[in-house]
């Protein structure tokens, strides 16, 4: 009887137990057991020796870059290790194989369309890396715009290219506007990057020249840089690259490709006809470049608008 009496007891409580549980009185913490399912498992991040598979493709076009050549530099920037050529679907495998971690430096040319990447090969999931021989490495390019429609504004007032500025009837301060648009296709326009060879930036740069008799009293506010080489006055502004792309996606443009900076001249100081305004418009420019290399506006300079204006007073 007593047996059998414990025996009741114990399955009274289990039923107890049981009520709490259901009625939340009693929570029951979580176990993670070992087989049970805790969502997919994606595995570690493992450093790899492998060839790199890059891919090649416009960015904004969203298409591939096919038949274009890849120049792969080493870690100084100047160490020529491989020349790839891309497959038609823009793709293309080293042929030496690189470490996870190491710093490379791939270049890209076609025609106007120039791009440096600065790349650490990365590591592999542990899984991938099994599977696949090969490393991956996406490399995001673009086409080049068309800038071939700049303008120069005062006011309302239109300075056509090889135009003039009569300070007498016009003001000796003036406040201007140079304005730049890309009138090519849809998804095209620049991407910044950087030349470890040269140490020099791609950069879309505006510059500002004076030069002539009396060009020295002609004062420039407006521009990020200025200085002066020989007998000609610099002023530079770098541009949005983003801005100077026509990136549209579907129906809506997320950016239409035009840019506009203002710069004001006083002109107190000066007088006389032979002074000469002109503007240029480089990509894979630096203006800092440009100062310490005697006004060379860059070695992969590609001229994208130019205008030039007289002063007479």
């Amino acid at each position: 009887m007593g047996r059998k009496s414990g025996t009741n007891w114990i399955l009274i409580g289990v039923v107890l137990v049981a009520v709490l549980i259901v009625t939340g009185i009693i929570e029951i913490p979580q176990i993670n057991l070992p087989f049970a399912t805790q969502g997919p498992v994606t595995g570690k991040m493992v450093d790899v020796t492998k060839p790199i598979d890059f891919a090649l493709t416009d960015t904004y076009g969203g298409s591939a870059l096919g038949s274009k050549t890849l120049l792969v530099y080493d870690s100084d920037g100047a160490t020529q290790l491989e020349s790839l050529t891309t497959a038609s679907d823009g793709t293309i495998t080293t042929s030496f194989v690189y470490p996870s971690g190491k710093r490379i430096f791939v270049y890209y040319e076609s025609s106007n369309d120039k791009q440096w990447f600065d790349i650490t090969v990365p590591k592999m999931n542990e899984k991938d890396a099994e599977a696949d021989a090969n490393n991956h490495v996406a490399l995001k390019s673009f086409t080049i715009g068309t800038y071939s429609s700049d303008s120069l504004k005062f006011g309302a007032t239109t300075i056509a290219d090889a135009g003039s500025y009569n300070v007498t009837t016009s003001g000796t301060t003036q406040t201007f506007t140079y304005s730049l648009a890309n009138t090519g296709n849809d998804n095209t326009g620049l991407i910044n990057s950087y030349d470890p060879i040269y140490a020099c930036h791609f950069k879309p740069v505006v510059y500002m020249t004076l030069s002539g008799t009396n060009y020295e009293t002609v004062i420039v506010y407006g521009f990020d840089y200025d200085f002066t080489l020989g007998t000609t006055h610099y002023v530079a502004k770098v541009l949005d690259d983003y801005a100077l792309t026509k990136h549209k996606v579907g129906n809506i443009y997320k950016s239409y490709g035009t840019v506009d900076i203002s710069f004001t001249l006083d002109l107190t100081g000066y007088s006389g006809d032979s002074a000469t305004m002109q503007f240029y418009v480089y990509a894979y420019s630096d203006p800092n470049w440009c100062m310490n290399h005697g006004g060379n506006y860059g070695v992969e300079k590609v001229e994208l608008a130019e205008h030039t204006v007289s002063l007479v007073d």
